[in-house]
């Protein structure tokens, strides 16, 4: 009777555990944009309960369709300014390697990680995918946190160009009939 009291204990932490895991995500599901267009989505971390000393994280995205401008890290969050990286960015390859925060602060619940800001430079869909920056894992109290890494993604439409109405047309071929009358007259 011990042992399955014992198994029920170990089984209802493991199950809470699982529904309260703590996750890196991006702010914004699904995000539709047109070609040329920049924007920002922040990646996030959530339902942390114990205090996180830091971790670093990994994008990856479709080349094609979009490139990375710039990533941009809250220093009023995460204050350990030598452990602060920005990342490598690969607009060939489609990566952002090496996204690095680190904290001696209380970081805990939900915070920000980076603003990554992208542009949109062709049409389709692009996944962007996060995982664990393996030289600066999440951690906390010097112990390994595993959190969920959750991708998002990108329709970009292509610009289509917007057709000139018929009043134009009709306006400009009027302005060349009164240029040949113009002329005849002054003849």
């Amino acid at each position: 009777m011990k042992n399955i009291k014992k198994i029920i204990a170990v089984a209802s932490l493991i199950f809470s555990s699982h529904l309260s895991a703590a996750s890196i995500s991006w702010s914004s599901a699904t995000t539709s944009v047109n070609i040329n267009d920049t924007f920002t989505i922040n990646v996030t971390g959530s339902d942390f309960v114990n205090n996180v000393d830091g971790g670093g994280i990994n994008i990856i995205y479709n080349a094609s369709v979009l490139n990375v401008l710039s990533v941009s890290i809250d220093e009023s969050i995460w204050d350990l300014g030598a452990g602060i990286r920005t990342g490598t960015i690969d607009n060939l390859l489609g990566s952002v390697d090496g996204i690095s925060v680190n904290a001696w602060s209380d970081v805990t619940g939900n915070f920000s990680v980076a603003s990554v800001t992208f542009q949109a430079i062709g049409s389709g869909n692009s996944l962007l995918s996060l995982s664990e920056f393996g030289l600066n894992p999440w951690a906390s109290g010097g112990s390994l946190i595993n959190p969920d890494f959750i991708a998002a993604s990108v329709d970009v439409s292509p610009v289509i160009p917007t057709p000139v109405p018929a009043a134009v047309w009709l306006l400009g071929s009027g302005l060349v009939a009164l240029t040949g009358f113009a002329r005849r007259k002054a003849s």
